[in-house]
């Protein structure tokens, strides 16, 4: 149930506040977060945080967003199109967008990624751009499928606690996840991950097409995306950063 009432919800806003402290990870800051935008009335949301032309290591994401939509934007690599991306980067205002309203003109790429997302019930949205003196970008963004004009009006609402919880959330997550130190699990697909595990017990890819019922081309082809994704040049590379990263276990 909503919290109701100006009284009731800024008590939500001092919860944050005050539980946001005991968070040493981003897991638990991730947990936080959801509960809060949970009870704003926002369950769809995504944080990312990145260095604009740096290193894809440094980047930190985390999102409620389905995990097929997710899966398709990281294999595709959209985030080199996203247009609430680019503006995120121009901009330190908070702004809407929607798959068919966006100020600034689109690319066909660009117009189909929004027009891809609306298909996974991510039809608008407000993003909230921070610029920190690292040289860091991080965006907040709240999204729905549902009414754009109730939606709107809820974030219109509560928009100066929502400000702060993104700035608060920022600086935090800044303090417990330190670059270059704590890099952010590169995105492979189901069928990457597969490929790289089985790999790692020391299949080869005939013996995994095998295993999969998949031709041995599939399995290269999966492979080699996932070596590229590590950016590394052999297999065994891949394994190595796969365990490294968590993505894979043995």
């Amino acid at each position: 149930m909503l919290l109701r009432g100006a009284e009731a919800n800024m008590r939500l806003f001092e919860q944050f506040v005050q539980n946001l402290p005991a968070c040493d990870n981003a897991q638990d800051i991730e947990r936080l977060l959801r509960q809060t935008l949970d009870q704003y009335g926002f369950p769809c949301f995504a944080y990312l945080s990145f260095t604009p032309r740096g290193d894809e290591d440094d980047t930190l994401a985390m999102t409620t967003y389905p995990s097929a939509w997710v899966e398709r934007y990281c294999a595709n690599r959209y985030d080199r199109i996203d247009p609430v991306i680019a503006r995120s980067v121009t901009t330190t205002l908070p702004f809407a967008w929607s798959a068919d309203r966006f100020d600034a003109g689109l690319t066909n790429r660009q117009k189909l990624l929004l027009e891809e997302a609306s298909e996974f019930n991510i039809r608008h949205g407000v993003t909230i751009p921070i610029h920190d003196r690292q040289g860091k970008v991080a965006t907040l963004t709240l999204a729905a499928g549902d009414s754009r004009p109730a939606f709107e009006a809820q974030v219109e609402k509560y928009r100066h606690q929502l400000h702060l919880i993104a700035i608060y959330l920022h600086a935090k997550l800044r303090d417990v996840t330190p670059s270059p130190t704590s890099p952010l699990r590169p995105c492979l697909t189901q069928r990457e991950r597969v490929c790289l595990q089985w790999a790692a017990r020391g299949k080869s890819a005939l013996d995994t097409a095998e295993i999969i019922n998949v031709s041995r081309r599939t399995v290269v082809f999966h492979t080699q995306n996932a070596k590229r994704k590590l950016g590394v040049a052999t297999v065994q590379q891949a394994v190595a950063k796969g365990l490294a990263y968590d993505i894979i276990g043995m």
